[in-house]
């Protein structure tokens, strides 16, 4: 019997990849994950803040993710997004 093998994260083209303010990209969402797990808090800030929330827009326009974009949409820590975004990988 084979082993159940997890799928593989599914990268997106450049132009649809989630550029960090710092320069940093995440083409699937385990990347984004693990770049949300060692941020600093001001590009976190950056890209959250009380009138956006750049990471929610992007899981459900590029994945159509809506359910989870729903999830990290109040969410106002790099960590708390990151293990909620690797929850559902």
């Amino acid at each position: 019997m084979k082993p159940i093998k997890k799928s593989s994260p599914i990268n997106v083209s450049p132009e649809k990849a989630f550029w960090f303010c710092d320069g940093q990209v995440a083409k699937n969402l385990k990347e984004c994950a693990a770049i949300l797990e060692k941020i600093d808090q001001k590009v976190f800030s950056h890209h959250v803040n009380a009138s956006k929330n750049d990471f929610a827009r992007w899981i459900e326009g590029v994945f159509g993710k809506k359910p989870l974009a729903k999830q990290i949409e109040k969410i106002k820590t790099a960590k708390l997004m990151a293990k909620k975004i690797k929850a559902q990988l």
